[in-house]
């Protein structure tokens, strides 16, 4: 690495084009973190004769910001580590034999403006159903109070794979959107349009525990059905029946069934009946209490409820809690952690880029251009001909990704995922 800043230096200096734009002025050390460990290089510090700014070419060669200590490429790995596991650990394993401090690792992350731009088909998709599943996460924060990450899939149908349903044409859309959920379903109804011929979709549904935050997401696309979950809806019938034993197995199996055919018929007024039956059975003034929220919150989610029953057809339940403890509580919330809310934003957006198959590549990358000269461009120009012309590189192949152990391949496999440059 040393050895190929040292040569890029010199061949910038030697270039005929340099010398007419830039005069050199001094020469200065810099150190730089790679992720084969920390380096020091020369460079020199050049005047551009037109207007007198100066500028380190080397730097501009390899476009590393100022006051920078990493390549691009080590911050790239750091931040896909941090997203998986804790700071401390991606601090130590992103440069060899180079750790990073967990607050530089933190930091790096909450620099981050993640603005993913959504990719438009060549053709938009028909299809009868299309799905919204919603559900939020709760995550402490440092300084005390709780974050809460929201999470909407989007998909339009299932397949079996053994026991389980997998999602078909999957897009996921998340972070923290406080006071400003309005903007969450605007990106999902962008998408939406973008991607489906809407006028054609039969139904559109969107399904979830009967949040407000959910329910928003009705104003925004057209047509759209609002779906209680099973899970949820259970949930609450069986907090309102209460817990069963030998002696009132019986008893409150009954209860159970009448409550869901109360549903089924929807009738609501016989399900209060039913529910005031068993409170007036109940003694503890707080357990009433909570049954008696559980009765509000299935009396507030009557059209959620009616539209699982009049659409069962269609559905086939909702995995969004799953989702949640996989996307977000894995990393977020499934440890005793306080987080910033930057951090706590920016960890559950790239999950979910990560999640739909895409790069964070490009995130750094944006983050961190460097504005440039356009003579430093000819100049790279030149160089990179000069480079390519003397080193006269040919391909081949690297006999330890044929004859090494597993273990071997596997090691110099990651390296080769992080270019040098």
């Amino acid at each position: 690495m040393e050895f190929v800043f040292k040569y890029v230096e010199e061949t910038i200096f030697n270039l005929k084009e340099r010398k007419h734009k830039f005069e050199s002025l001094e020469k200065d050390e810099r150190k730089i973190i790679t992720i084969y460990g920390e380096i020091n290089y020369i460079r020199r510090y050049y005047l551009d004769k037109e207007t007198g700014k100066r500028v380190y070419l080397l730097d501009e060669y390899f476009k590393i910001p100022a006051k920078e200590r990493f390549l691009e490429n080590v911050e790239t790995k750091m931040i896909k580590e941090a997203i998986e596991t804790n700071y401390e650990k991606a601090g130590k394993i992103v440069s060899y034999k180079t750790e990073i401090s967990k607050q530089t690792v933190m930091n790096k992350l909450s620099e981050l403006n993640i603005n993913e731009e959504i990719q438009k088909p060549a053709n938009k998709r028909v299809v009868d159903n299309i799905y919204c599943i919603a559900d939020e996460d709760h995550v402490h924060l440092q300084k005390g109070g709780i974050e809460e990450p929201r999470l909407v899939i989007v998909y339009d149908s299932v397949i079996k794979e053994g026991k389980r349903m997998k999602l078909c044409n999957k897009k996921h859309f998340g972070g923290v959107y406080k006071g400003r959920i309005s903007d969450l379903w605007e990106e999902v109804s962008t998408y939406l349009e973008e991607t489906y011929e809407m006028d054609k979709v039969k139904n559109m549904f969107i399904l979830g525990d009967g949040a407000n935050w959910i329910k928003t997401g009705l104003e925004w696309i057209p047509r759209s059905i609002n779906v209680l979950d099973k899970f949820h809806l259970k949930k609450a019938v069986n907090g309102i029946v209460g817990k069963e034993n030998k002696n009132n197995q019986k008893e409150k199996s009954e209860y159970k069934k009448r409550i869901y055919k109360s549903f089924y018929k929807f009738d609501f007024a016989e399900t209060k009946e039913i529910v005031y039956e068993i409170l007036a059975e109940e003694m503890d003034s707080s357990i009433r209490d909570g049954k008696e929220k559980l009765l509000n919150y299935i009396l507030n989610n009557q059209e959620g409820i009616r539209n699982l029953y009049k659409h069962q057809r269609n559905l086939h339940g909702c995995s969004a809690e799953g989702h949640i403890s996989h996307l977000y509580s894995a990393r977020l919330s499934s440890r005793p952690l306080g987080w910033k809310t930057i951090n706590v934003n920016n960890i559950s957006k790239l999950r979910l880029i990560k999640a739909d198959g895409n790069d964070i590549k490009e995130i750094v990358h944006n983050k961190r251009k460097v504005i440039e000269f356009k003579e430093v461009e000819k100049i790279r120009n030149q160089a990179n001909k000069r480079i390519k012309k003397s080193f006269n590189v040919k391909n081949g192949s690297v006999p330890m990704m044929h004859f090494g152990t597993d273990e071997e391949r596997m090691i110099f496999k990651k390296l080769l995922e992080y270019k040098a440059v």
